[in-house]
């Protein structure tokens, strides 16, 4: 294989070669295809007594989603969480689900869902490529930074959870916080890839401001940073600071520009959040503003291994340079926003898709690596066995979901009880988002994507004081007498109980405050008697 070499600007007047968008399709296309086989899998295996939900990867997430499309197509512009018992004041909060939600809630489901995530998987690595197009000209560079952006990852999956070097313990940060890879960020929820596809569209707008103004490159880079802020607010604050130090540093003035304008285009939108957060805290605790990220050499070691030692190598060279600054900012931002004090608490999640600046900056070390080697044949063995080893956690991520429904590894979220989904089905026409129903915590989570009612307590991140609601139902169901479970009830003003348990429904089926509307194979639905 030999080196990439730079080639010159065409001439005037002469059409330029193709940009060589057909290797990235057929990869592209692969990619996508490669996540729709685990769902065939799991809709095949499906166990006796059950029916397949739809979903295989973070499959309890996929539910609130699907609760969201259905109170966009009720008519619900502003967030309410509908897995939690209080009522709480409306927010601008998912927008990317409730307002599409008008014209496409009538589908939402499995079908919707995983349209959306093939349809912002497609666009995050459209837009991938758009940025490596704008930092390498060679085609074959261009294809070993597609890579090393979309497998890059680390090697955390072959080591134990605390990784213990001396006195210190590590933990590498893919495998406790999802989504560091494109790999592995495909076959998650669909607002995941489109946000990290506007956020690599902001940053091929900023580098195509570097040759003048562009109307249209303007408006649709700003447009793309307000849809970024309005799925997270930390990535559109992290590419507008990354943006403003590199246009600085490279003394761009139309990128600095650009991203002034960017900065004060979030304005409005922070200091309503920091309004909503001041006056009623209670609407924003329903949301975990940030995963645990592990340690920072878990972070730019572990899980970015072979990327970091090529960067290292780039580094060394001097290769790091020029517009490959924005990349290396970007590392600089992410690690910042995830570890400082102070900060790192509600700016922790900028660590999406951070194999696509670690393999930006890998690249030119794999070259000068390559440029030290005479023998072609050794320069292949060498290439080969970088891109191999900085794939594997993105081989590891395309191959979970398969792993997930072969083995049945979350039976409880990818399978729904085929009696709770006949009672589920019964249940919706009678009910609205003025009724409130109580049931487990597993069960809860499909309540709200099934019908239109709430929940006292379901998905934990989505329930206020989620461990002690739950530990209530438990009592509730296995506990408690008559006598306090009906004054639970009216003390959470609560309309319906389910159960799926066949003991638990032919006890509360004496209950003299509960009134049997529908029984199935040993599960069963009450209406609360007021």
């Amino acid at each position: 294989m030999a080196l990439a070499r730079w080639r010159p600007e065409p001439a005037p007047g002469v059409r330029p070669r193709s940009a060589g968008w057909r290797w990235p399709a057929v990869f592209a296309t692969v990619l996508c295809l490669l996540t729709v086989p685990p769902i065939a899998l799991a809709a095949i295996r499906v166990p006796a007594g059950s029916v397949f939900s739809g979903y295989v990867v973070i499959a309890r997430d996929a539910y609130v989603y699907q609760a969201m499309w259905r109170t966009g197509w009720q008519g619900a512009w502003l967030f309410h969480s509908a897995f939690t018992s209080e009522t709480l004041p409306g927010i601008v909060l998912y927008p990317w689900y409730l307002w599409p939600a008008h014209l496409l809630g009538w589908a939402a489901g499995p079908w919707l869902y995983h349209l959306a995530r093939l349809g912002a998987t497609a666009a995050l690595l459209a837009a991938v490529f758009m940025l490596i197009g704008e930092l390498f000209r060679p085609r074959l560079l261009r294809r070993w930074a597609l890579l090393l952006c979309v497998l890059g990852g680390g090697v955390g999956a072959l080591l134990p959870h605390d990784v213990h070097i001396g006195p210190v313990t590590t933990h590498a940060t893919e495998m406790i916080a999802p989504g560091t890879s494109v790999a592995d960020l495909i076959a998650m929820a669909p607002h995941l890839p489109w946000a990290m596809a506007l956020m690599c569209w902001t940053m091929v707008a900023a580098l195509r401001l570097r040759h003048g103004v562009s109307r249209p490159w303007v408006a649709g880079g700003l447009a793309a940073l307000l849809g970024l802020q309005l799925i997270y607010p930390q990535l559109a604050l992290l590419a507008v600071a990354v943006l403003l130090c590199w246009s600085l540093v490279r003394r761009h003035r139309g990128p600095a520009r650009f991203a002034a304008a960017g900065a004060l285009l979030q304005l409005p939108y922070l200091i309503y959040l920091f309004w909503v957060w001041r006056t009623t805290p209670a609407t924003l605790s329903v949301i975990r503003p940030v995963l645990e990220v592990g340690d920072p050499f878990g972070f730019l070691v572990l899980s970015h291994l072979t990327a970091s030692g090529l960067i290292a190598v780039a580094i060394w060279r001097r290769r790091l340079r020029g517009d490959l600054l924005l990349p290396a900012l970007w590392i600089v931002g992410m690690t910042i926003f995830m570890f400082a004090p102070g900060i790192s608490g509600l700016l922790g999640r900028s660590f999406m898709a951070s194999s696509i600046p670690f393999g930006l900056c890998a690249t030119p070390g794999l070259l000068s690596l390559l440029r030290g080697v005479r023998a072609v044949r050794w320069r292949r063995r060498l290439v080969a066995l970088a891109l191999a080893t900085s794939s594997f956690f993105g081989i590891f991520s395309l191959a979970q979901p398969y792993w997930i429904a072969g083995f049945r590894l979350d039976p409880r979220a990818e399978y729904e009880s085929r009696a709770e989904a006949v009672l589920l089905a019964e249940l919706a026409p009678r009910v609205s988002v003025r009724d409130l129903v109580l049931t487990t915590y597993l069960d809860g989570i499909f309540v709200p994507a099934q019908t239109d009612a709430r929940v006292f307590a379901g998905h934990p991140e989505m329930t206020i004081d989620a461990a002690h609601k739950s530990a209530q139902a438990l009592a509730f169901f296995a506990d408690w007498g008559p006598v306090e479970r009906a004054s639970f009830l009216q003390a959470n003003q609560i309309d319906y109980v389910l159960t799926t348990e066949v003991e638990v429904a032919g006890r509360l089926e004496h209950d003299p405050g509960l009134r049997l509307i529908e029984r199935e194979a040993g599960a069963a639905v009450f209406q609360v008697i007021r």
